[in-house]
């Protein structure tokens, strides 16, 4: 603990910086903690210097355990409500997931030069992955590559 530094007023103190035109105000007091890393005070993690949290998934996107288990093992072959669902909902991180199924980069700059909407793009990649696949392109394979770029909130959309 040492080896942390700070550059703030002692806790319980009031800096003179926010004395002034109201003294019955209740001041806010602000600490700033140098020379350290992941700071976590209270219920709320600070992202200081552009850290990015811990998780970026809210509980309540996150899919229940047993809902996953059961898409790992659904082999039905994806549906045009399964491609629907998941052009809706997957996001920025359709590119990472366009790798994972194998996709170059010049195929995903070509989807994204003729859709101009994420939607579109998305869409068009799985009807690609679709083509390309034939019948194994299984609930439970896009639900693996789908968990294998952390997109955990689309698989809540996907029907077993």
């Amino acid at each position: 603990m040492d080896n942390i530094k700070t550059d703030s007023a002692p806790l319980g103190s009031v800096s003179s910086d926010f004395q002034g035109e109201n003294p019955t105000r209740q001041q806010r007091q602000i600490y700033n903690i140098t020379g350290s890393s992941g700071v976590h005070i209270g219920p709320v993690i600070h992202n200081l210097h552009g850290m990015k949290p811990c998780s970026q998934h809210k509980p309540q996107d996150m899919p229940l355990k047993k809902d996953v288990e059961e898409l790992l093992k659904c082999s039905r072959e994806i549906e045009e409500r399964d491609k629907i669902e998941v052009s809706e909902h997957l996001g920025s991180s359709w590119k990472s997931l366009g790798r994972v199924m194998g996709f170059s980069a010049g195929q995903l700059e070509n989807m994204t030069a003729d859709h101009t909407r994420n939607v579109d793009r998305v869409y068009e990649m799985l009807n690609r992955w679709h083509d390309k696949e034939a019948e194994d392109a299984t609930v439970a394979r896009l639900t693996q590559m789908i968990i294998k770029v952390k997109a955990y909130h689309v698989l809540k959309k996907i029907a077993p």
